[in-house]
Protein backbone atom coordinates (compact mmCIF):
# COMPACT_ATOMS: atom_id res chain seq x y z
CA UNK A 1 0.00 0.00 0.00
CA UNK A 2 2.59 2.56 0.95
CA UNK A 3 4.16 2.45 -2.58
CA UNK A 4 0.84 2.64 -4.63
CA UNK A 5 0.29 5.64 -2.25
CA UNK A 6 3.75 7.18 -3.36
CA UNK A 7 3.31 6.48 -6.58
CA UNK A 8 0.62 8.07 -6.79
CA UNK A 9 1.67 11.69 -5.22
CA UNK A 10 4.43 11.08 -7.50
CA UNK A 11 1.71 11.12 -10.30
CA UNK A 12 -0.04 13.81 -8.81
CA UNK A 13 3.20 16.46 -8.53
CA UNK A 14 4.43 15.39 -11.74
CA UNK A 15 0.94 16.65 -13.04
CA UNK A 16 1.26 19.98 -11.08
CA UNK A 17 4.31 20.70 -12.39
CA UNK A 18 2.64 20.77 -16.19
CA UNK A 19 0.53 23.76 -15.29
CA UNK A 20 1.07 26.80 -14.15
CA UNK A 21 4.63 27.80 -12.69
CA UNK A 22 2.40 29.64 -10.33
CA UNK A 23 1.46 25.96 -8.42
CA UNK A 24 2.92 25.00 -5.36
CA UNK A 25 5.10 22.41 -5.37
CA UNK A 26 7.24 20.53 -3.06
CA UNK A 27 11.23 20.81 -3.20
CA UNK A 28 11.32 16.93 -3.48
CA UNK A 29 13.27 17.08 -6.84
CA UNK A 30 15.47 20.13 -6.48
CA UNK A 31 17.64 18.62 -3.75
CA UNK A 32 20.00 17.14 -6.24
CA UNK A 33 20.04 21.07 -7.77
CA UNK A 34 20.61 22.53 -4.17
CA UNK A 35 23.68 20.44 -3.43
CA UNK A 36 25.20 20.98 -7.00
CA UNK A 37 24.88 24.28 -7.26
CA UNK A 38 26.88 25.08 -4.07
CA UNK A 39 29.58 23.73 -6.09
CA UNK A 40 29.91 25.84 -9.21
CA UNK A 41 31.56 29.01 -9.41
CA UNK A 42 31.53 31.88 -12.67
CA UNK A 43 34.54 29.94 -14.10
CA UNK A 44 32.73 26.99 -15.04
CA UNK A 45 30.73 28.41 -16.78
CA UNK A 46 31.59 29.31 -20.87
CA UNK A 47 35.07 29.08 -20.51
CA UNK A 48 36.00 29.42 -23.71
CA UNK A 49 39.55 31.45 -24.52
CA UNK A 50 37.77 34.51 -26.31
CA UNK A 51 35.43 34.88 -22.86
CA UNK A 52 36.24 38.66 -22.41
CA UNK A 53 34.07 38.00 -19.07
CA UNK A 54 37.21 35.42 -17.81
CA UNK A 55 39.76 38.26 -19.00
CA UNK A 56 41.73 40.67 -16.29
CA UNK A 57 41.93 44.08 -17.48
CA UNK A 58 45.27 44.66 -19.34
CA UNK A 59 47.02 47.95 -18.15
CA UNK A 60 46.91 49.05 -21.91
CA UNK A 61 43.11 49.98 -21.83
CA UNK A 62 42.62 53.42 -22.47
CA UNK A 63 39.76 55.18 -20.11
CA UNK A 64 36.54 56.23 -21.83
CA UNK A 65 37.05 60.45 -22.80
CA UNK A 66 33.32 61.03 -21.44
CA UNK A 67 34.54 58.71 -18.28
CA UNK A 68 33.57 61.17 -15.42
CA UNK A 69 30.21 62.40 -16.93
CA UNK A 70 29.28 58.77 -17.57
CA UNK A 71 29.89 57.80 -13.87
CA UNK A 72 27.98 61.62 -12.36
CA UNK A 73 24.63 60.18 -14.51
CA UNK A 74 25.01 56.71 -13.35
CA UNK A 75 25.42 57.97 -9.92
CA UNK A 76 22.31 60.73 -10.44
CA UNK A 77 20.22 57.79 -10.61
CA UNK A 78 21.05 56.01 -7.25
CA UNK A 79 18.98 58.13 -4.73
CA UNK A 80 19.69 61.17 -3.09
CA UNK A 81 22.48 59.19 -1.03
CA UNK A 82 23.98 56.98 -3.93
CA UNK A 83 22.68 54.30 -1.94
CA UNK A 84 20.87 52.16 -4.72
CA UNK A 85 23.85 49.74 -5.67
CA UNK A 86 23.09 46.32 -5.09
CA UNK A 87 23.33 42.32 -6.05
CA UNK A 88 20.29 41.08 -7.32
CA UNK A 89 18.36 38.25 -5.76
CA UNK A 90 15.05 39.10 -5.11
CA UNK A 91 12.14 38.69 -7.35
CA UNK A 92 14.01 40.40 -10.80
CA UNK A 93 16.62 38.31 -10.35
CA UNK A 94 17.26 35.08 -12.49
CA UNK A 95 16.70 31.59 -10.38
CA UNK A 96 19.34 28.75 -11.53
CA UNK A 97 18.45 25.36 -11.39
CA UNK A 98 20.72 22.39 -11.84
CA UNK A 99 19.32 19.24 -14.40
CA UNK A 100 21.38 16.34 -15.57
CA UNK A 101 19.89 13.56 -18.62
CA UNK A 102 17.59 12.25 -16.15
CA UNK A 103 15.77 15.45 -15.53
CA UNK A 104 12.35 15.44 -16.96
CA UNK A 105 12.31 17.14 -20.39
CA UNK A 106 9.70 19.70 -21.70
CA UNK A 107 8.97 21.86 -24.57
CA UNK A 108 8.71 25.36 -24.20
CA UNK A 109 7.09 28.08 -26.69
CA UNK A 110 7.99 31.36 -27.23
CA UNK A 111 5.52 33.87 -27.50
CA UNK A 112 6.94 37.07 -28.20
CA UNK A 113 10.91 37.01 -29.50
CA UNK A 114 11.96 34.36 -30.95
CA UNK A 115 13.78 33.29 -34.86
CA UNK A 116 12.37 33.44 -37.68
CA UNK A 117 9.76 29.65 -37.72
CA UNK A 118 12.07 28.63 -34.61
CA UNK A 119 9.28 29.11 -31.77
CA UNK A 120 9.22 25.96 -29.76
CA UNK A 121 12.50 25.22 -27.92
CA UNK A 122 12.30 21.34 -27.67
CA UNK A 123 14.06 19.01 -24.64
CA UNK A 124 14.18 21.56 -22.28
CA UNK A 125 15.45 19.79 -18.96
CA UNK A 126 13.26 21.32 -15.88
CA UNK A 127 13.34 20.34 -12.50
CA UNK A 128 10.01 19.87 -11.05
CA UNK A 129 9.69 21.87 -8.35
CA UNK A 130 11.64 24.95 -10.22
CA UNK A 131 10.02 28.26 -10.31
CA UNK A 132 10.95 31.43 -12.60
CA UNK A 133 11.73 34.94 -10.92
CA UNK A 134 8.93 36.13 -8.62
CA UNK A 135 7.98 39.53 -10.31
CA UNK A 136 7.29 40.53 -14.01
CA UNK A 137 11.31 39.74 -15.61
CA UNK A 138 10.49 36.07 -15.17
CA UNK A 139 13.71 35.36 -15.24
CA UNK A 140 14.39 31.27 -15.44
CA UNK A 141 17.43 29.04 -15.87
CA UNK A 142 18.85 26.08 -16.07
CA UNK A 143 21.92 24.25 -16.23
CA UNK A 144 22.23 20.40 -17.62
CA UNK A 145 25.63 19.38 -16.42
CA UNK A 146 25.91 16.33 -18.46
CA UNK A 147 25.93 18.34 -21.92
CA UNK A 148 27.00 21.19 -20.62
CA UNK A 149 23.79 22.97 -21.65
CA UNK A 150 22.35 26.24 -20.38
CA UNK A 151 19.02 26.66 -21.63
CA UNK A 152 17.62 30.41 -20.51
CA UNK A 153 14.01 32.52 -20.31
CA UNK A 154 12.43 35.82 -20.01
CA UNK A 155 8.83 35.73 -18.39
CA UNK A 156 8.33 32.33 -18.42
CA UNK A 157 5.14 30.62 -16.98
CA UNK A 158 4.90 27.13 -17.13
CA UNK A 159 5.71 25.78 -20.63
CA UNK A 160 6.04 29.06 -22.46
CA UNK A 161 7.73 31.89 -22.18
CA UNK A 162 8.35 35.65 -23.99
CA UNK A 163 12.17 34.48 -25.34
CA UNK A 164 14.57 31.89 -24.73
CA UNK A 165 17.61 30.03 -26.02
CA UNK A 166 19.86 27.67 -25.57
CA UNK A 167 23.63 28.13 -25.17
CA UNK A 168 26.43 25.54 -24.87
CA UNK A 169 28.98 26.09 -21.84
CA UNK A 170 31.94 25.71 -23.93
CA UNK A 171 31.16 28.78 -25.89
CA UNK A 172 32.28 32.57 -25.19
CA UNK A 173 28.46 32.68 -23.35
CA UNK A 174 27.34 35.73 -26.32
CA UNK A 175 25.19 35.08 -29.01
CA UNK A 176 26.40 36.07 -31.73
CA UNK A 177 23.00 36.97 -33.36
CA UNK A 178 21.86 38.93 -30.08
CA UNK A 179 19.36 36.47 -29.80
CA UNK A 180 19.70 36.29 -25.51
CA UNK A 181 17.59 37.20 -23.40
CA UNK A 182 19.73 39.44 -22.10
CA UNK A 183 19.83 43.12 -23.42
CA UNK A 184 23.26 43.48 -24.27
CA UNK A 185 22.91 39.81 -26.24
CA UNK A 186 25.13 37.80 -23.51
CA UNK A 187 23.88 35.01 -21.58
CA UNK A 188 22.22 35.38 -17.93
CA UNK A 189 24.63 33.35 -16.78
CA UNK A 190 27.57 35.51 -17.28
CA UNK A 191 28.69 37.89 -14.84
CA UNK A 192 26.43 36.44 -12.19
CA UNK A 193 27.61 35.84 -8.88
CA UNK A 194 27.62 32.51 -7.55
CA UNK A 195 27.49 31.68 -3.50
CA UNK A 196 30.59 29.40 -3.54
CA UNK A 197 32.09 33.20 -4.90
CA UNK A 198 30.80 35.13 -1.93
CA UNK A 199 31.74 32.16 0.32
CA UNK A 200 35.44 32.06 -0.89
CA UNK A 201 35.84 35.74 -0.82
CA UNK A 202 36.60 35.37 -4.62
CA UNK A 203 35.10 36.26 -7.80
CA UNK A 204 37.53 35.31 -10.76
CA UNK A 205 35.19 36.83 -13.66
CA UNK A 206 34.03 40.48 -14.58
CA UNK A 207 30.39 41.21 -13.61
CA UNK A 208 26.86 42.10 -15.20
CA UNK A 209 25.12 44.77 -14.40
CA UNK A 210 21.99 47.23 -15.04
CA UNK A 211 21.55 50.81 -14.79
CA UNK A 212 18.67 53.02 -16.01
CA UNK A 213 20.84 55.21 -17.82
CA UNK A 214 21.55 53.45 -21.38
CA UNK A 215 21.98 54.25 -24.30
CA UNK A 216 19.27 53.94 -26.58
CA UNK A 217 21.18 54.34 -30.21
CA UNK A 218 23.29 51.20 -29.99
CA UNK A 219 26.13 49.07 -28.28
CA UNK A 220 29.54 48.57 -27.87
CA UNK A 221 32.02 44.80 -27.45
CA UNK A 222 30.87 42.94 -26.22
CA UNK A 223 27.60 43.03 -26.67
CA UNK A 224 25.83 41.99 -29.43
CA UNK A 225 22.49 43.70 -28.99
CA UNK A 226 20.81 46.76 -27.17
CA UNK A 227 17.55 47.61 -25.21
CA UNK A 228 18.46 51.21 -24.38
CA UNK A 229 16.62 53.71 -22.28
CA UNK A 230 17.85 57.61 -23.35
CA UNK A 231 18.55 58.50 -27.21
CA UNK A 232 19.40 62.27 -26.64
CA UNK A 233 22.01 62.31 -23.99
CA UNK A 234 25.99 61.79 -24.53
CA UNK A 235 26.45 60.22 -21.72
CA UNK A 236 24.31 57.42 -21.82
CA UNK A 237 26.18 54.12 -20.92
CA UNK A 238 26.10 51.92 -24.44
CA UNK A 239 25.23 48.03 -23.21
CA UNK A 240 28.57 46.54 -23.43
CA UNK A 241 30.45 49.21 -21.56
CA UNK A 242 33.50 48.50 -19.42
CA UNK A 243 33.35 49.93 -15.65
CA UNK A 244 36.22 49.23 -13.36
CA UNK A 245 37.35 50.59 -9.89
CA UNK A 246 40.89 52.02 -10.63
CA UNK A 247 43.73 49.84 -10.06
CA UNK A 248 45.88 52.58 -7.46
CA UNK A 249 42.81 52.18 -5.24
CA UNK A 250 43.32 50.03 -2.18
CA UNK A 251 39.97 48.17 -1.44
CA UNK A 252 41.20 47.67 2.19
CA UNK A 253 41.32 51.16 3.14
CA UNK A 254 37.88 51.58 1.71
CA UNK A 255 35.70 53.01 4.73
CA UNK A 256 32.69 51.01 6.29
CA UNK A 257 32.61 48.13 4.10
CA UNK A 258 32.95 44.68 4.21
CA UNK A 259 33.99 40.94 3.10
CA UNK A 260 31.01 41.00 0.57
CA UNK A 261 31.71 44.18 -0.78
CA UNK A 262 35.64 43.81 -0.90
CA UNK A 263 34.77 40.63 -2.59
CA UNK A 264 32.80 42.03 -5.15
CA UNK A 265 34.88 45.68 -5.26
CA UNK A 266 37.74 43.55 -6.27
CA UNK A 267 36.46 41.99 -9.16
CA UNK A 268 35.20 44.85 -10.49
CA UNK A 269 38.51 46.24 -10.16
CA UNK A 270 40.15 43.37 -11.66
CA UNK A 271 37.94 42.38 -14.20
CA UNK A 272 35.36 44.72 -14.22
CA UNK A 273 31.52 45.42 -14.62
CA UNK A 274 29.67 44.75 -18.08
CA UNK A 275 26.24 47.05 -18.68
CA UNK A 276 24.29 44.21 -19.34
CA UNK A 277 20.67 45.57 -19.05
CA UNK A 278 18.42 48.84 -18.27
CA UNK A 279 16.65 48.94 -14.64
CA UNK A 280 14.54 51.16 -13.11
CA UNK A 281 16.56 52.84 -10.43
CA UNK A 282 20.08 52.15 -9.43
CA UNK A 283 23.16 50.02 -10.46
CA UNK A 284 22.01 46.43 -10.03
CA UNK A 285 24.93 43.25 -10.00
CA UNK A 286 23.55 39.94 -11.01
CA UNK A 287 23.37 37.33 -8.61
CA UNK A 288 21.66 34.30 -8.25
CA UNK A 289 18.25 34.32 -7.08
CA UNK A 290 17.65 33.28 -3.60
CA UNK A 291 14.54 31.48 -4.23
CA UNK A 292 16.57 29.11 -6.59
CA UNK A 293 19.16 28.42 -3.63
CA UNK A 294 19.50 26.15 -0.44
CA UNK A 295 18.72 28.07 2.78
CA UNK A 296 21.38 30.39 3.96
CA UNK A 297 23.67 29.53 0.67
CA UNK A 298 25.35 32.69 0.87
CA UNK A 299 27.47 33.78 3.16
CA UNK A 300 25.71 34.70 6.75
CA UNK A 301 26.56 38.27 6.47
CA UNK A 302 24.47 38.68 3.24
CA UNK A 303 21.70 40.12 5.01
CA UNK A 304 19.07 41.50 2.14
CA UNK A 305 16.38 43.87 2.06
CA UNK A 306 13.38 43.15 3.53
CA UNK A 307 11.64 44.99 0.56
CA UNK A 308 13.00 43.50 -2.21
CA UNK A 309 15.70 40.78 -1.59
CA UNK A 310 18.26 42.49 -2.75
CA UNK A 311 21.70 42.70 -0.93
CA UNK A 312 22.60 46.33 -1.17
CA UNK A 313 26.26 46.79 -1.40
CA UNK A 314 27.67 49.49 1.50
CA UNK A 315 29.34 52.68 0.01
CA UNK A 316 29.85 52.08 -3.85
CA UNK A 317 32.79 53.53 -4.19
CA UNK A 318 31.73 55.80 -7.12
CA UNK A 319 34.78 58.37 -6.73
CA UNK A 320 37.17 55.54 -7.32
CA UNK A 321 35.00 54.37 -10.82
CA UNK A 322 36.14 55.04 -14.51
CA UNK A 323 34.88 54.17 -17.65
CA UNK A 324 36.93 52.04 -20.21
CA UNK A 325 36.63 52.81 -23.95
CA UNK A 326 35.05 49.87 -26.24
CA UNK A 327 35.16 51.24 -29.42
CA UNK A 328 32.63 53.34 -31.22
CA UNK A 329 28.39 52.23 -31.29
CA UNK A 330 27.36 49.61 -33.20
CA UNK A 331 23.48 50.40 -34.10
CA UNK A 332 21.11 47.62 -33.60
CA UNK A 333 19.94 45.13 -36.81
CA UNK A 334 18.35 42.06 -37.11
CA UNK A 335 20.66 39.36 -37.91
CA UNK A 336 20.31 35.48 -39.29
CA UNK A 337 19.37 33.25 -36.28
CA UNK A 338 22.71 31.28 -35.23
CA UNK A 339 22.47 28.55 -32.88
CA UNK A 340 25.02 28.16 -30.53
CA UNK A 341 24.59 24.49 -29.26
CA UNK A 342 22.39 22.76 -27.32
CA UNK A 343 18.97 24.28 -29.20
CA UNK A 344 16.61 22.21 -30.55
CA UNK A 345 13.45 24.03 -32.47
CA UNK A 346 10.78 22.93 -33.53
Amino acid sequence: MKYALAAFLGLLLFASSCGSDETPVPNLDLTFSHEEIMKWDGTMTFNHPDNPFHKEIPDSYQVHPNSKEMIDLIKSECGPDHSITSLSTGGFATPIYMATDTTRKINVKLTLYHAPEKDLLLNVPMPIGAKSGLLSDGHMGIINIDQKCFYEFWVYDGGKAASGNAISLETDGIYKDGRSTVAAGWSQLQGTIWPKELRDGEIKHALSFAVPVTNKNGYVPPASRNDGALGNNQFAIPEGTLIRIKPDVDIDALPNIGEIEKTVYRAIQKYGMYCGDTDGAGIAIRAIALHSLPDDAYPESFVVNENNNNYFLKNFPFEHLEVLYSGEITKSETRPYVNHGCAEWE
